[in-house]
């Protein structure tokens, strides 16, 4: 392989000063092996010069090889069994072969160099101190062999080379380290300024592709279910698939891996019985051949994974395992801030729609449950409530239009151990039935035309509070199945949106309708109504409980005369029995408009009920009177008798309206009517 030249003691000093001097300043390998090439000519006959150096990497000798005129060739990668260099490298000797066709040792290497016409080489150890670089080797197109003298010249030339690529590894070890600091610092600015997080995430793959080369990389995030939701996703070229899909179920990936150890996880050749997950399958088919999957974790714990991806089976070393591990952690917190802020964000949001909402209920005047009555069917419901409220069971208010349902609703409410959450009121037959969907579970921005931005359902505006469904009977048909599996399983997904939202709220329906009448005519669904008919609770109307119209009058008398500047005193007799004798079929409704017209109407101290059906009934009567003393005198007797009878008792089996085959409250009123209550209180 080498033919020596005829050179005296002199120049081969020479030519190792030579050597030294070519070699410095230079900064990369080809100018390095060029250097050496031009300063060997002068004592060394060669027709190739080879440099090649371990890659910790791939565990692979990386050849870099000059011809004699100075041209490079193509370089080679083999691994460390399959190359002689890589024997010099291990055993830290030199190998002479005189003559490839006779050596079988290394096929492919071998195959190589004969094909550019080789046929005998020298390999020396490439080494500085302790640090094995590597191998400096010469060939030649014809056979030959060293003598002792010229390899431990080629040694010396190796040593002094060793040093000038040494030090252009270590360069390049700056060099990188460099990067890396400058891409964590990149990376660190990416992360604290206000992007979003596809924007953020695309900022960082970027940065990482300056230093880790990479295809793709994902960013997953830990749900409730126990699954993992991608987040961001990133190419650093042309992309191998689409974001089809939110979810992913960790169960036989390296992620499952990761989230239970909460170390880093390299793949290397993918192994699909290690790892049988589809989605793993998947990534395979689409080309993928090694991965890194990093657990993002803080002091709070693991928010979920970071993968890299690589369509090339390139190793994954320690190095770039530590720098990901890094980055992972920065991402980690940055993730942890990000989801914190996006909370106290939707909270603010939220706040600002409660408030909005209680303004409306504020200006709508509405009593906050504070409901009036003494008599026993208003007792009645209050029992039912107290025994009710505390627990979180579904409530349907059955009653006429009117009757105070929503009052009752409210007081479930406040009797609950969520009297601290939200009271948030839905009235589904004031909201068109296209706009009730997305009051109900809200919609995300653009989801249909005129959603400019992101809504806030009252579903989710009443978690952890109560949820009050008026004129439930009035909900339409196709909303009725997602209703259902709100009611059922406390989580829905907002309009245009595929993240499921889950919520803690006591649901309380009200109608005046007849559910299960529209049941049997197929307008209301059977398994919607069965649900929401846990715990019936039926409100009186106004005329079952007229004993309680004097106290609700004088309640509405006070409120109206306060909130309208007003100096009500006195309510008339004649005015209270008029308004205990009618049958009020708008109920509680009715009652406090005409209290408020009254009010407006009045201009003393004394009430004038101004209502024209109670003037005209009230005149019938006192023609009546007029004309009916007789009549009078012979009921008033016969009452009196029946209370005699009845030792006082108004009500009850043997009571005195059982033996007049009367209501009890038809009789108290005809008690009031003749100044009888006064006689049996």
């Amino acid at each position: 392989m080498i033919r020596t030249l005829e050179a005296s003691s002199n120049d081969i000093y020479e030519a190792v000063v030579a050597l030294s001097r070519s070699i410095a300043g230079r900064s990369d390998l080809e100018s390095l092996l060029s250097g050496v090439g031009e300063a060997l000519r002068q004592v060394v006959g060669f027709d190739y010069l080879g440099l090649t150096l371990y890659d910790p990497r791939g565990n692979r000798m990386l050849g870099y090889y000059l011809r004699e005129s100075g041209t490079p060739v193509a370089s080679l990668s083999l691994p460390v069994d399959q190359d002689p260099a890589g024997w010099v490298w291990i055993n830290q000797q030199p190998i002479i072969i005189p003559s490839l066709a006779t050596e079988n040792r290394w096929p492919e290497f071998r195959d190589h160099v004969r094909a550019q016409g080789v046929n005998a080489i020298t390999i020396v150890p490439l080494t500085a101190g302790d640090d094995r670089l590597g191998a400096f080797g010469f060939a030649c197109l014809t056979s030959c062999e060293p003598s002792p003298a010229e390899l431990a010249f080629l040694e010396r030339v190796a040593s002094e080379f060793a040093l000038a690529v040494e030090s252009y590894l270590a360069r390049q070890e700056a060099v990188r380290e460099r990067d890396r600091l400058r891409s964590l610092f990149d990376i660190t600015n990416a992360l604290v300024s206000k992007l979003s997080p596809e924007a953020l995430f695309s900022a960082i793959s970027e940065q990482l592709s300056r230093v880790i080369r990479h295809d793709f990389s994902l960013l997953t995030l830990c749900d409730d279910a126990g699954g993992l939701e991608m987040v961001a996703l990133h190419f650093t070229g042309a992309p191998l698939f689409e974001r089809d899909r939110e979810h992913i179920d960790p169960e036989g990936m390296p992620a499952a891996e990761v989230l239970a150890t909460g170390k880093p996880v390299v793949v290397r050749d993918v192994d699909l019985g290690r790892y049988p997950s589809p989605q793993v399958r998947r990534f395979v088919d689409l080309g993928c051949k090694s991965a890194c999957s990093l657990p993002l974790v803080t002091a709070n714990g693991a928010l979920g994974t970071l993968e890299i991806g690589r369509t090339r089976g390139d190793a994954w070393t320690d190095e770039d395992v530590d720098f990901l591990v890094q980055v992972a952690r920065q991402i980690a917190i940055a993730l942890e801030n990000a989801l914190s802020y996006r909370q106290l964000h939707d909270l603010k949001e939220r706040l600002a729609t409660e408030k909005l909402y209680l303004e409306d209920e504020i200006r709508l005047d509405h009593n906050s449950g504070n409901m009036v009555g003494a008599g026993p069917a208003f007792q009645s419901v209050l029992k039912k409530v107290q025994i009710v409220a505390p627990t979180d069971a579904t409530v349907l208010i059955l009653g006429e239009t009117g009757t105070g349902k929503e009052l009752v609703a409210r007081a479930i409410h406040e009797l609950s151990n969520r009297s601290h959450g939200s009271f948030v009121k839905v009235n589904c037959a004031a909201i068109p039935s296209s706009l009730l969907e997305s009051e109900l579970f809200g919609h995300e921005k653009g989801s249909f035309t005129g959603a400019v931005a992101q809504k806030i359902g009252r579903f989710e505006l009443a978690d952890h509070g109560t949820l009050f469904l008026d004129e439930i009977g009035e909900m339409p048909l196709e909303l009725q199945p997602k209703l259902l599996r709100a009611l059922q399983d406390q989580e829905f997904e907002r309009i245009g949106g595929n993240r499921t939202i889950r919520t803690d709220v006591r649901f309380v329906a009200a109608t005046n309708r007849d559910l299960k009448a529209m049941v049997d005519e197929n307008r209301f669904r059977a398994d919607l109504y069965y649900r929401l008919h846990v715990f019936p609770l039926n409100v009186p109307p106004l005329r079952e409980r007229r004993e309680d119209i004097p106290l609700l009058t004088r309640y509405f008398v006070q409120k109206h005369a306060q909130r309208l500047g007003r100096k009500i005193e006195t309510i008339p007799t004649h005015a209270i029995e008029a308004l205990t004798n009618y049958d009020w079929p708008g109920n509680i409704r009715e009652l406090q408009n005409v209290v408020e017209r009254s009010v407006v109407l009045s201009s003393g101290p004394e009430l004038h009920v101004a209502m024209p059906e109670l003037s005209t009934e009230s005149s019938a009567l006192a023609l009546h009177r007029r004309g009916s003393n007789a009549f009078e005198a012979a009921e008033r007797a016969r009452i009196l008798q029946a209370l005699i009878d009845a030792r006082g008792v108004v009500g009850g089996s043997n009571g005195a309206a059982a033996r007049l085959g009367m209501k009890r409250t038809t009789l108290q009123s005809r008690m009031r009517k003749y100044n009888i209550d006064r006689q049996y209180q």
